[in-house]
Formats: C-alpha cells, structure tokens, sequence
C-alpha cells in the first residue's frame, strides 16, 4: 500500500485567461504608446525612453503570458494527497498538503452540493472550475476551519486513496453510492 501515485493536470483556458491576455497586450501596446505621444509634445528624447519601454514591456508581456499557463500535480504516498501547482514548468507552488485520513466528505462536485456545505477555505485545483470530473474532498482544520479542496482527479488516484478513507467517510460513500 505504499505505491506513489501522481497525476498532472493541465488547466483549461477560461475567460479569466483570455481577459489577463488581452489586458496585458493592451499595456504591451499602450504604454510605449504614452511616451511616444510626449516625445511628440514634450521633448524628443522621450521616444528613445519610449524605446526602451517597449522592449521592457515585450519581455514583461511574454514573462506574464507564459506566467498563464498552469498545471497541477497531484501526488499521493501513505495517505497524503499533496497539491502543487506548476507555473510554465518553471515554478513549484505547494497549494495543499493534507493527510487522507482526516477527511470528512469526498463527493462529485456540483452547485448543489457545495452550496450545501458552509466552507470557510476553498482550495481550487482542477483542470477546468465547473466540469463534471472535479471532486471535492473536505476536512476541518484548526487554524482554517471547513475546509474544501476542489480538483479533478482519475480514477487510479480516486482507488489509491479510497483505503485510507476513515470508515465513516467509507460507510457515508457506500451507502449513497457516490463512488
């Protein structure tokens, strides 16, 4: 049972990413735009700042653009499902940590259900926010309260964790029949 398990998900491209795109092309676009219009009426030698703006700004547009693309790494090894998020498999961030055993609910995510449970932290990690494969897993944490985690995870991970579920989650998903 000490088999580790990983799962890399990438994350769809939403209308938040396309809005953060065309923001970015647009100060890309206007702000070499600005010094080169108080070059024309203010002093000439703002167009070579203006220059210069605009390859600062072209390298900051493809470091944020790229900056975009996202992926999540989903692990588990002896009960601890581990959450990272990869920024342009450049960058590691440790989104959530949590041991298996803790938890209190693992259901197929729906509006329904979550606006059921009052959560007070909610962990976003699944390829797309509302497609019918995420999973939510809850727990309680001293220092955050109800806690969600939402991601979207196969069913090798989905069998990997179920034997380190507590009996009252295993008996709860049993009886409903919601794995």
């Amino acid at each position: 049972m000490n088999n580790l398990v990983e799962q890399v998900v990438k994350k769809e491209k939403d209308a938040r990413y396309y809005i953060n795109l065309g923001l970015i092309i647009f100060a890309v676009v206007a702000i070499p735009a600005t010094f080169v219009i108080l070059a024309y009426f203010v002093a000439a030698y703002l167009i070579y700042v203006a220059l210069f703006m605009l390859i600062f700004c072209a390298y900051g547009a493809w470091f944020m653009i790229t900056s975009l693309r996202v992926e999540y790494e989903y692990g588990f090894l002896l009960s601890t499902l581990r959450i990272d998020r990869i920024i342009n498999k450049r960058k590691r961030k440790p989104v959530v940590k949590v041991d298996v055993k803790i938890l209190e609910d693992f259901f197929p995510y729906s509006d329904k259900e979550m606006s059921a449970h009052k959560f007070t932290k909610v962990y976003r990690a699944a390829a797309s926010e509302f497609s019918t494969d995420n999973y939510v897993a809850s727990y309680h944490s001293e220092a955050k309260g109800r806690v969600a985690i939402i991601f979207t995870p196969n069913k090798e991970l989905i069998e990997a964790m179920k034997p380190y579920f507590s009996n009252e989650l295993r008996r709860k998903l049993f009886l409903e029949h919601k794995l």
